[in-house]
């Protein structure tokens, strides 16, 4: 009887932490994406002559924008 009772205590715990999984993982996904947007509006105040310094073109910089916010949502909910 006591071994069932600790099976079933188990199995809530694995509950639990797969949840904080997700929101950890949902947190990181979304902080990635800010990280992304402040880098690239950096990018974008800079002029051709700043961002050939750095080796990129306006057309790189243009490039960026074909990744958006619903990329790094979990699988379940991107396009």
């Amino acid at each position: 009887m006591a071994i069932g009772h600790a099976a079933a205590n188990l199995g809530f715990h694995g509950v639990g932490r797969e949840r904080k999984r997700s929101v950890l993982q949902f947190l990181l996904r979304v902080e990635a994406w800010l990280d992304s947007r402040r880098n690239s509006k950096a990018l974008y105040q800079m002029d051709d002559r700043e961002l050939a310094d750095i080796g990129l073109s306006r057309a790189d910089v243009e490039g960026l924008n074909v990744d958006t916010w619903q990329d790094h949502l979990p699988h379940a909910f991107s396009r």
